[in-house]
Formats: structure tokens, C-alpha cells, sequence
């Protein structure tokens, strides 16, 4: 049964990648990914290349692509000042849906991709656990603008939107190094390689604090389901495995998969600790035939650093998605396991 022409924007992200695998996977979708980079495989659903930062080559192509249904916009542009990230993220976004407008008359969904930095949770502790009404904090914040924009837009239109607001996203991807599982799998194979046990390179008040993750296959499923459900019409919704952890309780059971001693805290940036470990990386992979892949096409270690030094507990409500009929849950603890042996599996790591 045909269900719509689904365009993913950042398709070669964790999110959209596995948005248009799950998408190709349903069947009844055709599926079109778009990307400023190539990919090194290419997948089993069609891939554009497209800046979307050029508005011109935008229209071009939305204009060439007749019978867009639905938008899963997963696109970023990171820019060290927030004022400017905004500024990019919302252009990019304008230039995708003006001509939506124009050359989509069957357009019926606009799903954006957000997070728990809505709340705050990048600047402070923030209210917990986090409900999708909170009030925002003192911009700038691109997810504001994005959010304002399409409201705006879709005032007196047929068609509707959805944001979703993940946290920690977690998932196999390749060429994304804004991944904690990525992290985990190389910096517990440097660690190893070295003789030394898994340290966990954060604070203490990161190692001990609740906090929560998202598979992202549950997000891809949750992001098709709100824009095929009515009830999620123009609604913001958190999607979160449905659990809670802390680092602390799941690093005795890391360091067992790994073969490694526990090795407790031990506070580092590894931004500098790892910047001299590339010849290591590169004689890793030579001894155990992995795929040859440099350190920054797997982790990002600012990302990293970021991620371990959370002091502060993170929680969402996922109480208005349930509600909704969201009902699919993860095991936080076993998915950690299963996506890092996905990495051996792949010959990413030993």
C-alpha cells in the first residue's frame, strides 16, 4: 500500500540514516535522502546530494522531485556561536519548506528533530523531569526558531508538524562522531590496548547522576508513527527508552564486555588525551583487520567530554507520548551491550 514520498534531510546522520532505513524497511514509502556529503556505501534508498544552505539549489530540487508527502528534517549545521547556529539551522529549514509550499500540493507532514537542549539541559540543571510545555530559556536556541517558523507557516494550511525531543541518542552509524556508543567502543579498545583498565573519563557528579537515552530505532519508529497519527498533530513530544540510569550502575557491566577491570573515575579531557593516539588507532586496526577508518570519521572527543561531564540529573516526561499511543520501550543497559557488539560486528572496533 503506498503510503507516502518521505524526503529525510540529514540522511547521513544517526537519526536520518536510520529514518530512511526504517522507512525503506516498512514498504509502501519511497524514500529520499538528502545529504551535502556522499556516503561511502550507498544505501538501499535514494540519496541527493543537496546544500541546505542554498536556498537556490533547494528549490531546484524540490521543484524536480513531484509528490512530496511528508519532511523528517534530522539536518544540522553547528556553528560555535549560538546566535549564528541559529541563524544557519533556520535557513536551512526555510529553504527546504518555502518551496514545499509551491511544489508539494499533496504535502501532509513536517516532523523536526529537537532535543532536551530545548529545556536547557546543555546549560544547567533544569526542571526534571522536563514536560514538553516547560517554559524555554533565554534564547538563542535553533530549536525556537525552527519551532516558531513552521507553527507560523502551518496556520491555515491542511498540512501538519510534529517535533520530537530525544536524549542521548544512541545507534550504529558510520561517518557520525557524535555518537556515546562510538565513544565507548574506541576509547575502551585505546584503553585496552594501552593495559589499562575502563576509566570512566567524566565527573563524578556524571558518573553518579540519573539520567535517560533514546535508541534510535525507537526514534525513527516514533517519528514515522507521529506523522502518520493524527492525535500527534502539531504537538511537541519527548521519546525516551522509557527507563532511567546512571553511568555508575552500567559501567561494571561495559568493562565485563569489554574484558576489561573496572577501572572507577577518573577525571580527563579527552579532547587533549586523545590527540596524539591516531598512529595507536592506526596500529590497532592494522593488528585486527578493521575497516580503515581514521579516529575523526568514528568519534568526535569534545562531543565526548560533553556527554561524561553532565552534573546534573536529565529527565524527560515521556507521559504525553504514551498517552498518545507510544507505547514501544528499551532497556537502556542492554541496548548499550547490543549496539557495541553491533560495532564488533561491523569491524569497527575489536
Amino acid at each position: 500500500m503506498a503510503r507516502g514520498k518521505a524526503l529525510v534531510a540529514g540522511a547521513l546522520g544517526i537519526v536520518g540514516s536510520n529514518v530512511a532505513e526504517y522507512l525503506h524497511s516498512q514498504g509502501g514509502w519511497e524514500v529520499v535522502g538528502i545529504a551535502r556529503s556522499r556516503p561511502k556505501h550507498q544505501p538501499g534508498w535514494r540519496l541527493v546530494g543537496l546544500d541546505l544552505a542554498d536556498a537556490t539549489a533547494c528549490r531546484k530540487f524540490v521543484a524536480s522531485e513531484p509528490g512530496i508527502t511528508h519532511l523528517f528534517y534530522a539536518a544540522r549545521a553547528p556553528k560555535p556561536q549560538p546566535a549564528d547556529e541559529a541563524a544557519a539551522n533556520l535557513a536551512m529549514l526555510v529553504n527546504l519548506m518555502e518551496p514545499l509550499q509551491e511544489f508539494a500540493p499533496g504535502f501532509q507532514h513536517a516532523c523536526l528533530v529537537h532535543g532536551t537542549k530545548w529545556y536547557g539541559a546543555h546549560l544547567g540543571p533544569f526542571r526534571t523531569p522536563a514536560k514538553e510545555d516547560d517554559a524555554r530559556h533565554l534564547p538563542p536556541n535553533f530549536y525556537y526558531d525552527q519551532a516558531d517558523y513552521v507553527e507560523g507557516l502551518q496556520k491555515g494550511k491542511s498540512w501538519t508538524w510534529s517535533a520530537v525531543r530525544p536524549a542521548l541518542v544512541c545507534g550504529f552509524s558510520l561517518g557520525y562522531p557524535h555518537s556515546v556508543v562510538a565513544v565507548l567502543a574506541v576509547y575502551a579498545a585505546i584503553s585496552n590496548a594501552l593495559g589499562l583498565p575502563l576509566r570512566f573519563p567524566g565527573t563524578q557528579a556524571g558518573f553518579d547522576g540519573v539520567t535517560q537515552a533514546t535508541d534510535v530505532r525507537l526514534l525513527a519508529r516514533a517519528m514515522v508513527w507521529t506523522a502518520t497519527e493524527p492525535q500527534c498533530a502539531n504537538q511537541h513530544l519527548n521519546v525516551m527508552n522509557g527507563d532511567l540510569f546512571r553511568w555508575r550502575n552500567l559501567w561494571d557491566r561495559l568493562a565485563r564486555h569489554f574484558g576489561m577491570e573496572n577501572g572507577g573515575v577518573q577525571t580527563v579531557t579527552l579532547a587533549t588525551m586523545m590527540a596524539d593516539k591516531e598512529p595507536l588507532w592506526r596500529s590497532i586496526v592494522e593488528k585486527h583487520g578493521l575497516r580503515p577508518l581514521a579516529l575523526s570519521d568514528i568519534v568526535n572527543w569534545n562531543y565526548a567530554d560533553v556527554t561524561f561531564r553532565q552534573n546534573w540529573d536529565h529527565i524527560s516526561s515521556t507521559l504525553k507520548a504514551r498517552r498518545l499511543g507510544l507505547d514501544a520501550t528499551v532497556d537502556t543497559e542492554e541496548m548499550f551491550l547490543e549496539l557495541l557488539e553491533r560495532f564488533r560486528e561491523e569491524r569497527v572496533v575489536p
